[in-house]
């Protein structure tokens, strides 16, 4: 019987607990027997145990989840983009793991995730792709674009005369560099753009040789040791599932393929157990950005070019590992930026509604006390046909313990209230005044004040 790598008297303080799988998985691993050798033929029962998320963990990922959309709407530069998984997702395989196949699970929570500076690999790669036009139309980007929104890599292969020794790679990235020297020769770049980036990268005396030559300063990039962060920033993903799941991948050739021999027909299969996080679990990606780094242009526009850049991950990239035999492959949501848009309209309407509220009580208590029942009395109106002075008028009538000098100012702020809104008639022109209701409230204020 296998165990996790624990002391006995932590048994009693696992049992009858909701345990994140991120734990199971990593501190309780049950595969190792008492002489803490591990027990490769109970790999896949012991990785059953970590697949499901207990009622009380879902809880705590949507808390997570929660907290995150509510720092969303609070942020003011941002970009939010939804999907649906359509294929199984897996991240942090070469973490260390008894398995030999890790998983990325976010400490202390135990709870999987996907590293927003993963996120922004993927992106990166879709908005160069783009930049470059390899597969098609470029779509408004250029590698300038690229450039300030995700920062300057000089070890860029499109950048390097590095060489591969690997057809297919070497061959890729000479297609890469033929497409940043056609961009070039082009000249099709934004000039603001290229100064903004120069002045980011240089010191003063370099800046002035090229600002007066900006085109000279990109033939000479490849040289140069630069480095610029980008102003975008990436957001961890807490993909939301009620469970995981787990896949199998099975090398037939492993002794081959480790060079202890040549090719046969009988080598034993391996099977290798692995996490996934099944179809259908949801992924909400958000960015921000530091606007105030880029040109006019790209702060108005950067969203547009975002949503562009993960339209093409979504369709042609994936995210996380495993992507070119199918994994990590993802639909978009629709209307995702508008329905936070629309949130965070909602959410500054009431933030609006409670300042008000809260200037309105701050007014109230520094009012003296009879102004401030009388305007407490008038918030208490929930009838729309009864005026407000009519409010004040049956208080007057109906308040034994308001003193005289009270009702007299109440009564004066109801002749005001009266003449303002032209119910104020010490006179009738109708044949019955007994009938006429203005000119007898009137009267009755008179007949009232008279008294004081």
């Amino acid at each position: 019987m296998t165990k996790a790598a624990l002391p006995n008297y932590m048994d009693k303080h696992l049992k009858h607990q909701d345990i994140p799988p991120g734990h199971i998985f990593g501190m309780y691993f049950p595969v190792w027997q008492n002489d803490w050798k591990k027990v490769d033929q109970q790999k896949t029962d012991a990785l059953k145990k970590a697949l499901s998320i207990a009622p009380g963990i879902q809880k705590m990922q949507e808390a997570l989840v929660q907290r995150q959309r509510s720092a969303a709407l609070n942020h003011q530069a941002i970009a939010y983009f939804s999907a649906d998984s359509i294929a199984p997702f897996v991240t942090g395989l070469g973490n260390e793991h008894p398995l030999e196949n890790g998983f990325a699970f976010l400490n202390p929570y135990g709870l999987p995730y996907f590293p927003g500076s993963s996120v922004k690999g993927v992106l990166r790669m879709a908005a160069e792709e783009l930049a470059l036009g390899l597969y098609g139309e470029t779509q408004s980007w250029d590698m300038l674009t690229v450039w300030l929104l995700f920062g300057f890599e000089g070890s860029a292969s499109y950048l390097s005369d590095k060489v591969y020794h690997i057809d297919i790679l070497d061959q890729e990235a000479e297609k890469r560099r033929e497409a940043y020297r056609q961009w070039l020769e082009q000249g099709d770049y934004d000039q603001d753009a290229l100064k903004i980036f120069i002045r980011s990268v240089l010191n003063e005396h370099e800046q002035k040789q090229y600002l007066e030559d900006p085109r000279q300063f990109l033939k000479d990039l490849p040289g140069k040791d630069i480095s610029l962060q980008g102003a975008l920033s990436f957001w961890d993903v807490y993909p939301q599932s009620k469970n995981l799941a787990m896949d199998i991948l099975t090398p037939h050739h492993g002794e081959y393929f480790q060079g202890k021999h040549g090719p046969h027909d009988s080598e034993q299969p391996n099977p290798n157990v692995f996490l996934t996080i099944p179809p259908g679990s949801r992924f909400d990606f958000y960015c921000t950005a530091e606007a105030a780094r880029l040109p006019e242009n790209l702060q108005q526009h950067w969203q547009t070019l975002l949503q562009q850049a993960f339209h093409y991950a979504f369709d042609w990239l994936g995210f996380g590992a495993k992507t070119a035999v199918g994994y990590g492959q993802m639909t978009e949501r629709p209307n995702a930026m508008e329905d936070l848009r629309g949130e965070k309209a909602k959410q500054e309407q009431r933030q609006k509604e409670n300042a008000e509220k809260l200037a309105e009580q701050q007014r109230l208590a520094n009012l003296p006390p009879i102004e401030r029942e009388m305007a407490e009395l008038i918030q208490s109106n929930n009838d729309p046909q009864k005026k407000d002075y009519l409010v004040l008028l049956d208080a007057v009538k109906n308040h034994a313990d308001w003193q005289s000098e009270d009702k007299e100012i109440v009564l004066t702020r109801v002749k005001v209230m009266m003449q303002e809104c032209g119910d104020w008639k010490e006179t009738s022109k109708k044949k019955k005044p007994q009938q006429d209701k203005p000119h007898q409230r009137t009267l009755e204020v008179i007949r009232l004040l008279k008294d004081f």
